[in-house]
């Protein structure tokens, strides 16, 4: 016995034969009637409608036979489905694929088949009507034509709908295009219209009449047209229809934005198209664009208008404190102290508000790169002391993993601990100690700073990191602060691949943690970018040909200041604009430029005339562009940099000019 293979097309024969939605179903009068004809007219004692499926062939109808199936291995019809003709078998005693085949040698003793094959409507072989004889026969050409054209009477069943299926279908289908909020329809690829829902007589005001009548492109925009009839045309191709979008006018000339999702069957000719009108959905994009317009115009405005004149005010309030005009009264130097800090305290709410948008409009800037973490931690110890002083804590550094490496930004990174230090030290008893620590944890590297305060309320614990959060009660209203300090602080965490948590308990203290993957020189990909260990600040050297600087700036204010900060490190030669700029430049050489790229009228300094002259160093109310950090020697933004800061940042550059200018000059020079 030769059991039939299967067919190159089984998966999608299986699935017509599945549509059909007839195995296992109880007899029909329909099918039975055609196998008792197909019995008298050839005069056999079997007939059978039979359905191949995966396992077994299944007798949708039957004459002379008991069983309601049998093994697909051991039949005929696995063999008659893959002919395109009537399969006849004369003799099965007599053919080696049937000879011992169990329904030959045992019952029902089939000695003669002849089988015609049935199709599901899409050409796809289901079963056969077979006629089955206990005794060997021929079977003439004119026997054929009848077995064929029964079998066509079969297939007309087989894929035919009755009556009554037909009208619920075809309501169910009207009630469907009645009910859907989506326009939905059917129409020629030419564009015109053979069935649409009521959801298009509801957006655009036509009578369906009227939609039948009018071709699509008609409707659309002028402006649309040419994208429309290439996304027709796409569709007559056989090609996919993307997602699109056009505009088509109403009854009352009004144009509605349709977005639509379309498939084609270009046997057929038929587009089956959704529609959906998102002119309010458009209306609001575009609001939300100006208002985005707003707020990026108000966030120039505010880092410009704001932090330019803020910056000036703090560094002149910090020059009058150390004693540029000379030793002030007690009470004046209370006032000028005053001053200086809550300046400080309204630049940091801006820095906070212009941090926020960057980040959530993902417009912050990062320059990534293993960096020593101790080092880091050292400049945040020393930049805070004299706010730990004003607070009469104390600060503590502790470093258990000396040379350890994250791969982090140095400035985002200090912001961090700015943060979690000054709320340390804001909420520290007078007396306590904060502790600033650095340890392995597996394979990351902890940072924590450890206060010894009130601890956060077990209420508040779970909105800390939310944005303006702040915990209630008198004492931390007090302190002050905007409530978007922790949220900045996990966001930059965050963007630098680490994690920032808290572990706290009423009346005991908080620490908090940075955790951040250790970066190892023999696995990092960046170790030929491993920055220098920055030269030590150095003062002036008494004797020594005091440099010029240029600086360019467009704030008269500003100048003023940086010039006083600069007054015992070098001559400043200040400019305000451009042409100004060339001019000294040509008057002489200098070491060091120090330049605002933000011009008074909103556009931006060029840079190339000045880095072809000299080190620059960036001194700017706004954050300098990726591209432009590598191109000079120091950023500092103005909000961010304390007057000390900006000094000792041009010392260090200043020493490490060509011909050291900060070397005394050689011997019997005038």
């Amino acid at each position: 016995m030769i059991p039939p293979p299967f067919p190159p097309d089984e998966p999608r024969r299986l699935q017509a034969l599945r549509r059909l939605g007839l195995l296992d179903t109880p007899a029909e009068e329909r099918f039975d009637r055609i196998v008792r004809m197909a019995a008298r007219t050839f005069r056999v004692p079997i007939t059978l409608v039979s359905l191949v499926d995966g396992s077994r062939q299944w007798f949708k109808a039957r004459v002379g036979l008991d069983a309601a199936s049998t093994a697909r291995s051991i039949s005929f019809c696995g063999h008659a489905i893959l002919t395109p003709d009537t399969f006849v078998v004369r003799d099965a005693l007599e053919d080696q694929r049937f000879a011992d085949n169990p329904l030959v040698t045992g019952e029902p003793h089939v000695r003669f088949y002849a089988g015609q094959p049935l199709h599901a409507s899409d050409g796809s072989p289901v079963g056969t009507l077979c006629l089955l004889d206990r005794r060997a026969r021929d079977f003439t050409p004119e026997e054929r034509q009848q077995l064929e054209d029964l079998a066509s009477w079969v297939e007309l069943e087989l894929n035919a709908l009755t009556v009554q299926e037909a009208r619920t279908a075809l309501a169910q289908q009207e009630r469907f295009f009645e009910l859907s909020v989506d326009m939905l329809c059917i129409a020629g690829l030419e564009g015109t219209f053979r069935q649409l829902s009521q959801a298009w007589t509801r957006t655009l005001g036509y009578s369906e009449q009227t939609l039948r009548a009018t071709p699509l492109l008609e409707l659309v925009h002028e402006e649309d047209r040419a994208s429309t009839a290439e996304w027709l045309a796409r569709g007559a191709r056989g090609e996919p229809l993307p997602y699109f979008e056009h505009r088509c006018r109403g009854q009352d000339g009004a144009w509605h934005w349709l977005q639509w999702n379309a498939t084609v069957n270009p046997v057929e000719g038929i587009l089956y198209g959704v529609a959906r009108d998102v002119t309010e959905q458009k209306r609001l994009e575009a609001e939300r664009r100006h208002v985005e317009r707003m707020k990026s115009e108000f966030v120039s405005t505010v880092s410009h208008e704001l932090r330019t004149p803020l910056t000036s005010i703090r560094g002149s309030l910090g020059l009058l404190e150390g004693g540029i005009l000379g030793e002030l009264p007690s009470q004046a130097q209370d006032m000028v102290r005053i001053a200086r800090t809550n300046t400080e305290r309204l630049i940091r709410l801006i820095n906070d508000i212009l941090d926020l948008e960057k980040m959530e409009s993902g417009k912050l800037d990062f320059q990534l790169e293993p960096l020593e973490l101790g080092t880091l931690l050292t400049q945040a110890i020393e930049a805070h002391h004299g706010y730990a002083e004003g607070c009469g804590a104390t600060l503590a550094l502790a470093v258990e993993a000396s040379g350890a490496r994250a791969v982090v930004d140095a400035d985002r990174f200090l912001q961090v601990l700015a943060n979690l230090l000054s709320n340390a030290l804001k909420f520290s008893p007078r007396g306590e100690r904060v502790t600033l620590r650095l340890e392995r944890v597996g394979p990351r590297l902890r940072v924590s700073v450890e206060d010894k305060g009130p601890g956060i309320p077990e209420s508040f614990r779970a909105r800390i990191f939310e944005k303006f959060a702040q915990a209630d009660g008198s004492d931390t209203r007090r302190k002050g602060g905007t409530g978007l300090g922790l949220s900045i602080a996990r966001a930059l965490v965050e963007r630098m691949g680490g994690t920032l948590d808290f572990v706290s308990g009423e009346g005991t203290g908080t620490t908090f943690r940075v955790e951040l993957p250790e970066w190892h020189a023999e696995t990092g990909t960046l170790a030929a970018s491993m920055p220098q260990e920055e030269a030590p600040a150095v003062g002036p050297v008494p004797g020594a040909v005091r440099p010029r600087v240029l600086h360019v700036e467009a704030d008269a204010d500003n100048r003023r200041v940086v010039a006083d900060v600069l007054r015992d490190v070098a001559d400043v030669v200040s400019a305000s604009t451009p042409p100004e700029a060339e001019s000294a430049l040509r008057s002489g050489p200098f070491p060091l430029v120090i330049a605002e790229p933000v011009l008074s009228e909103g556009g931006l300094l060029p840079l190339g005339p000045l880095l072809a002259a000299a080190p620059v160093v960036i001194f700017s109310v706004r954050e300098v562009a990726p591209e432009l950090a590598p191109l000079v020697s120091a950023v500092l933004v103005k909000s961010r940099a304390s007057n000390e800061e900006l000094r000792s940042a041009v010392l260090r550059l200043l020493h490490a000019a060509p011909g050291g200018p900060h070397s005394p000059p050689p011997r019997g020079s005038p």
